[in-house]
């Protein structure tokens, strides 16, 4: 049977006053009636909705699902200055603001059941859609792909390869960014903050690097996911924001409500969802493996973890 093309609209949603905007799929008449059910979707740090967030969306349309991919406070087509600030903080409410939006189409097309929705996170929204929904309870059923945490990141680096940092390090790093605080208050008005690559050159790649930032300078800034609106840059003092925060110290408090989180059996980030898992509420949480697939692997080969993604919500929405 053929699938048919979902063409997303786009949408303007506000999250602490910042406009957030948004890609809404609405499923094909045709489609597998979900009954209302509808999902959220973030991308990456460094991502936009248009990158693996709206390919996900996109595949969960096509089997039912209403679906909303969005750009992060001040990242792509969304509001907010500075622009490529990365906020812990603000990406946990983005997400709670994207479901707050949902409750509101309950009346024309999509119509969305309100108590039928989940969210889905990829790489760094893997670990803000997590702790969003420990509080923001509107969220039936959690899912992650690729998860990580940025704020462990900030802290340790990439545990186990050659990106892990010591307490040293993150006290330089942190000195830097508090710092360049100091140095855009006097600037004055019209300073700028620091930038600072996310991935590097995929061209002049240096040695020993993990999986992860190899494959990922080969999506981010290659063909193979590049958008003009995803610009590899990220704001160098959002270091501070970041060290103190945790997506999965309180996963226990997922608990009824269910948790996938699905991992590549090559990614050297597997790690975050296999103690997350741990760490939520026995039978709350489950890991699955999609045996060869690194982090990035799973951003655009969803062979295995679209069908499980699809079961998941479709057993614990619908």
């Amino acid at each position: 049977m053929a699938v048919t093309i979902i063409t997303p609209h786009s949408v303007i949603f506000p999250s602490n006053g910042i406009p957030i905007a948004g890609h809404l799929y609405t499923p094909s008449p045709s489609g597998p009636d979900r009954k209302g059910a509808a999902i959220v979707v973030g991308h990456p740090m460094n991502g936009v909705k248009e990158q693996t967030a709206g390919l996900h969306a996109r595949k969960l349309a096509e089997h039912g699902f209403i679906t909303l991919a969005f750009d992060a406070a001040y990242q792509g087509e969304s509001g907010g200055e500075p622009r490529y600030l990365e906020d812990p903080a603000q990406r946990a409410e983005d997400a709670r603001a994207a479901v707050t939006y949902l409750t509101t189409l309950t009346e024309g097309e999509p119509k969305v059941d309100p108590e039928k929705i989940g969210a889905l996170g990829i790489c760094a929204s893997g670990g803000y859609i997590p702790f969003a929904a420990q509080t923001d309870l509107r969220i039936r059923a959690i899912a992650t792909v690729s998860a990580a945490c940025l704020g462990s990141v900030a802290r340790s680096g990439i545990k186990y390869t050659s990106a892990a940092i010591d307490s040293a390090t993150l006290t330089q790093n942190l000195k830097y960014a508090n710092a360049l605080r100091t140095e855009e208050a006097r600037g004055g008005a019209h300073a700028k903050p620091h930038l600072v690559p996310v991935m590097p050159d995929p061209h002049a790649l240096p040695p020993g690097l993990p999986s992860s930032s190899v494959e990922g300078a080969q999506y981010y800034r290659t063909p193979r996911g590049q958008h003009k609106r995803s610009v590899n840059m990220t704001v160098a003092r959002s270091m501070d924001l970041q060290a103190n925060y945790d997506s999965f110290a309180f996963v226990g408090m997922l608990a009824p409500r269910p948790l996938l989180m699905i991992v590549g059996e090559k990614a050297d980030t597997a790690y975050f969802s296999e103690e997350a898992v741990k760490r939520a509420a026995e039978g709350a949480a489950e890991l699955f493996v999609v045996e060869g697939k690194t982090h990035v692997g799973l951003y655009d080969g969803l062979e295995e973890s679209l069908p499980k993604l699809v079961r998941f919500f479709g057993e614990n929405l619908v």
